[in-house]
C-alpha cells in the first residue's frame, strides 16, 4: 500500500528536486516569493538551495505543486521541424482513411483529430504523454502535441513535422497504411549528407544554404557546431582525454584532432581563423544559426537554425525560424520576436527547396569530381 501511495504523492525529497532542478526560471527570487504567499520571510541571506530545503519541507497539496510545476515549465517550446517529400501525390481520401486508421488503432491512449487543408492538403494534430526519465519524478510524464501536415506539391506529398521521433513514428504508420492499400512501396526523399564524404563538401552544404535563400541576403552567422569524421561513437563526449604518455605539444595537438565535436560562437564565424582551422583538421559544420535580411519590405531579419540529429552521418536534418527582428523607421528592433503561422509556412518552404537544391548540386560535384579522378 505504503508502494501504491508513493506514486500519487510527492514527498519532501521529490518536492526539493523539483524546486532545485529548475535553476533559471526558479530562481532564489521566485522561491522567496513562494515562501511569501505562504506569509514566510526568509533571510536575503540564505542560498537557493537552503531555500529550496526550507520550502520543501512545508505541507504541500495538489495546486502547490502544479503552480511550482507550472513557473518551472518554459512559457514557449521551440520545437524543431523536419519534412519528408513522398515520391507521389496521395489524395484527400487517402489521408483521411490512413489517418482514422491511426486513430483507431491508438484508440483512447492519443487525442488525434484530423481535417482537409488548402484543397489538397491534410492536417494531422496528436496530443499526447510521454515519460522523460532524465528529469525528476514529479515531472517525467509531460504532455505533447505534434502537427503533422501533408501539401501537394509538383505531383509529389510534401510531409512537414516536428523532428521527435514520435512524430516521425507516425507519419510512418499513415504512409505504411496507404501503401498497404495501394499494394506498392512509395519513395520518400529526406535531406542527408552520406552521399557527401568530405569535410569540404558538408561545410558546404551549410554556407550554401544560409546565402542562397531566395528573396533573403546573409546578415550574419550567429553559432556553429563542427564534428569530425574520425569520431568513434556518436556518444562520446565534448571532452579531451589525454594519455599519461602524451606529453609533448605536438602530440597532444594530433589527439586533439579526434575529439568528435566541438562548438563555437561569434560573429562572422565562416570567416574566422578558428573555423578555417578546424576544417583543416578534417572538422565540418554540423548545425548553424544565422540571420537573414529579407530583401523586400518589410525589411526584417529572420533568425534561422538547422542542422543534423545525427552529426556524424548527416542524417535527421531539422530547422527553425527562431524569430524575426522587425523592421522599424529604417532600422531594426532590438527585441526577436516570433514569426506567425504563415511567415512560418513561408521561410519553411525556403529552407525546404533551397536544402535540395544545394544537395542536389553538391552531389553531383561529388560525382564529377570521382568521374575525373577515375579517368586520371
Amino acid at each position: 500500500m505504503a508502494e501504491f501511495l508513493d506514486h500519487l504523492s510527492a514527498n519532501d525529497n521529490d518536492i526539493y528536486d523539483l524546486l532545485i532542478s529548475g535553476k533559471q526560471r526558479l530562481t532564489a527570487s521566485v522561491l522567496r516569493e513562494l515562501a511569501r504567499d505562504r506569509g514566510i520571510f526568509y533571510s536575503p541571506e540564505d542560498t537557493r538551495e537552503e531555500l529550496a530545503d526550507r520550502l520543501s519541507l512545508l505541507p504541500h497539496d495538489f495546486h502547490d505543486i502544479a503552480g511550482i510545476v507550472q513557473k518551472r515549465e518554459p512559457a514557449h517550446r521551440r520545437e524543431k521541424t523536419t519534412f519528408v517529400r513522398l515520391g507521389s501525390q496521395l489524395s484527400v481520401e487517402e489521408m483521411k482513411e490512413a489517418a482514422t486508421a491511426y486513430a483507431e488503432a491508438v484508440g483512447v491512449s492519443e487525442n488525434v483529430t484530423h481535417r482537409p487543408k488548402g484543397g489538397t492538403g491534410y492536417a494531422v494534430n496528436i496530443s499526447y504523454e510521454e515519460f522523460n526519465h532524465t528529469r525528476t519524478r514529479l515531472l517525467q510524464r509531460e504532455r505533447h502535441e505534434a502537427g503533422i501536415e501533408f501539401f501537394v506539391e509538383n505531383g509529389q506529398t510534401v510531409v512537414r513535422l516536428p523532428a521527435t521521433d514520435k512524430a516521425k513514428r507516425v507519419v510512418a504508420a499513415i504512409k505504411e497504411t496507404v501503401e498497404q492499400k495501394r499494394k506498392e512501396m512509395i519513395v520518400e526523399e529526406t535531406i542527408e549528407l552520406t552521399g557527401l564524404t568530405t569535410p569540404a563538401l558538408r561545410s558546404k552544404f551549410f554556407t550554401r544554404l544560409i546565402s542562397s535563400l531566395p528573396g533573403y541576403k546573409l546578415k550574419n552567422v550567429m553559432n556553429l557546431k563542427v564534428s569530425s569524421l574520425q569520431t568513434k561513437s556518436e556518444d562520446e563526449e565534448d571532452s579531451l582525454d589525454l594519455e599519461e604518455d602524451l606529453e609533448d605539444g605536438v602530440a597532444k595537438e594530433m589527439f586533439a584532432a579526434v575529439v568528435h565535436s566541438m562548438a563555437l560562437s561569434g560573429q562572422n564565424l565562416v570567416q574566422s581563423q578558428e573555423y578555417k582551422d578546424l576544417t583543416a583538421r578534417g572538422f565540418f559544420i554540423t548545425a548553424i544559426t544565422w540571420r537573414s535580411e529579407h530583401e523586400r519590405e518589410p525589411n526584417d531579419i529572420i533568425q534561422f537554425d538547422a542542422g543534423f540529429e545525427n552529426r556524424k552521418t548527416g542524417t535527421g536534418f531539422r530547422y527553425q525560424a527562431q524569430g524575426a527582428f522587425r523592421a522599424h523607421k529604417g532600422t531594426h528592433r532590438k527585441s526577436i520576436v516570433h514569426v506567425t503561422d504563415a511567415e512560418k509556412a513561408q521561410l519553411f518552404s525556403l529552407v525546404e527547396e533551397t536544402a535540395r537544391k544545394v544537395l542536389a548540386d553538391l552531389l553531383k560535384e561529388a560525382a564529377d569530381d570521382e568521374s575525373g579522378d577515375s579517368k586520371e
